[in-house]
């Protein structure tokens, strides 16, 4: 019995070329901010209503949209470096739907994605769906 292992045994190999996790969360996050922010003008335009918080005014707003996605996009990027497949699409979700409820619970209105355009749920299930899909497709295209 000595040569019988009682533990599966788990082999890991590291690709010398694959991209860091930082590379990857950031390419993931700009393509999510940017995913989002084509929604949010929609609903902006639809409703008539400034797109980022008027207290800040739209170019602050854009950089932290930006910074906001950018962070999210840095977390999918080293939870997820590892993975493939679908488990990057639901690590995107599971991200994605994690940046929802600490922006519908914790974070001030000027760190939320939007100025609280998606008043109904289906609005922020859309915004957060595209930043979830647009942060899976992101870390596809920075694998290439």
């Amino acid at each position: 019995m000595v040569g019988r292992r009682s533990f599966p045994y788990v082999r890991i190999v590291v690709d010398e070329n694959a991209p860091g996790a930082a590379r990857l969360g950031w390419i993931s996050g700009v393509l999510g901010a940017a995913a989002a922010l084509g929604a949010l003008i929609v609903f902006a335009h639809q409703d008539h209503t400034p797109l980022f918080d008027p207290d800040v005014g739209p170019p602050i707003g854009a950089v932290l949209h930006l910074a906001v996605s950018l962070v999210w996009g840095v977390i999918f990027g080293v939870i997820a470096a590892p993975l493939r497949g679908l488990r990057v699409l639901g690590v995107a979700f599971l991200t994605s739907g994690a940046a929802w409820a600490m922006s519908a619970t914790l974070l001030p209105p000027a760190l939320r994605f939007g100025n609280d355009l998606y008043a109904s749920a289906p609005r922020a299930a859309t915004v957060y769906l595209l930043f979830a899909l647009a942060m899976a497709s992101g870390m596809r295209l920075a694998r290439r």
